[in-house]
């Protein structure tokens, strides 16, 4: 089962090009139907994110903190991307080891604050994945 502060390494294919890549499941819709889940890249996207504000939503992951990194990365809060629960669900019952890690419970509640106040994402859809529930 994939829970809210998942770290899930997998191939995707909603990049360009699909590859393997880092994501956090930082919310889950009540009916847990779906998931919220936001992508570590090895920089930020400065053609994506063009101003400060946006870059600001690109939180640095230092791999003191996040044991699976191999060098300095960003967790991008700008873009949701939107999962269904039960395809990963049986994902990661099929491939355990796809779960690279948990986060620890404050280094949840730091993200989830982080994208309540992301501006490219909208209350309806924040409030939809959970992120008041605390």
């Amino acid at each position: 089962m994939v829970n809210v502060g998942d770290v899930l390494y997998l191939f995707v294919e909603d990049t360009d090009p699909p590859k393997k890549k880092y994501f956090f499941v930082l919310g889950v819709t009540e009916d847990e139907i779906s998931l919220a889940s936001f992508f570590v890249n090895s920089e930020i996207n400065f053609n994506v994110n063009r101003n400060a504000v946006l870059v600001k939503y690109n939180i640095e992951l230092n791999p003191v903190d996040y044991p699976f990194l191999h060098y300095t990365s960003y967790l991008d809060c700008t873009k949701m991307v939107i999962r269904d629960k039960r395809e990963y669900d049986e994902i990661v019952k099929n491939r355990p080891e796809a779960v690279v890690y948990q986060l620890l419970p404050e280094q949840l509640e730091f993200f989830r604050q982080v994208i309540r106040e992301v501006p490219t994402i909208k209350g309806k859809i924040v409030k939809k994945f959970g992120f008041y529930d605390d």
